[in-house]
């Protein structure tokens, strides 16, 4: 299940930029302070150096967004940010496959993608308070369309399209929407060559966090992400990894877990829900 499919449904008309990062639906705002830079000409070899520099000073050790020194430029972000947007628009493992050498290579370029993307639609809306924005809300997961390798597609239709069939759920401890109850966004790039032990720091440093679950007596308050966005994603995981079915979320979220996490010992699941606002460093 995709993000915008725990939020309320109903239809929303969008209309398809031909060139540019995205194709945005009318509930835009129009605001744009920078644009994309595109590559002068495609890379025999992918990087992802812009958006380490990128990460490198606008993420913070607990894995919030520094939003003011991505609007005020005060690091010297925004155009590594804008090169790295260009790269991503021009060259994906569709339409370049060369670039990307195992299945690992291609996730991590679609993971790195997906959370650089939310980035650049927080500064297109202009740093709104929730990315519950538009009409319905969560359009921008829903409506709004990106530009990977030359593709127009929602976020929705990249998790659906690029990261569901690998069948692999801790892809979704790494994508970091822009939301406060979201996976913490990493100060450094996902890698192909050692994504798997990414993935397992990233599970087990999101389930021991209060943005995902806190431990309340012998039950444990799971938030959304886990149990309705993607609690069948995990259920399907064990499955696979184990060879039989879950008991229940409690059980198929033991794998990524480590000690000090609340879900270890709990015995029932209460309801944390979801925080949507943008995803500032708490004051």
């Amino acid at each position: 299940m995709t993000l915008s499919s725990a939020i309320e449904k109903s239809a929303v008309g969008f209309v398809a930029g031909l060139m540019v990062i995205f194709a945005l639906s009318g509930c835009h705002s129009g605001n744009s302070e920078t644009s994309p830079i595109a590559p002068a000409e495609i890379p025999t070899t992918f990087s992802d150096a812009d958006w380490a520099s990128v990460l490198s000073v606008i993420s913070t050790p607990d894995g919030y967004v520094k939003w003011n020194v991505v609007q005020s430029d005060a690091e010297g972000a925004r155009r590594p940010l804008m090169a790295y947007i260009g790269l991503i628009n021009a060259v994906s493992p569709e339409n370049h496959p060369e670039l990307f050498a195992t299945a690992n290579d291609r996730l991590a370029y679609w993971i790195n993608a997906y959370n650089t993307m939310c980035i650049y639609a927080v500064i297109e809306h202009n740093y709104p308070g929730t990315m519950l924005i538009g009409e319905p809300p969560g359009w921008i997961f829903r409506n709004e369309q990106f530009t990977f390798g030359g593709q127009p597609m929602t976020l929705d239709e990249l998790v659906r399209n690029e990261l569901e069939p690998a069948a692999d759920p801790r892809i979704f401890f790494a994508l970091s929407f822009c939301a406060s109850s979201c996976p913490p966004l990493r100060s450094t790039p996902y890698d192909g060559a050692v994504l798997d032990a990414e993935l397992v720091d990233q599970g087990q440093r999101y389930l021991s966090d209060p943005r995902a679950a806190v431990r309340d007596g012998d039950a444990v308050k799971l938030n959304d992400l886990l149990v309705t966005m993607h609690g069948s994603d995990f259920l399907a995981g064990f499955k696979k990894m184990l060879g039989v079915a879950p008991t229940g979320i409690l059980q198929a979220l033991q794998p990524y877990v480590q000690n000090d996490s609340p879900i270890v010992g709990a015995t029932r699941v209460e309801n944390l829900g979801f925080d949507w606002s943008l995803n500032r460093p708490p004051r």
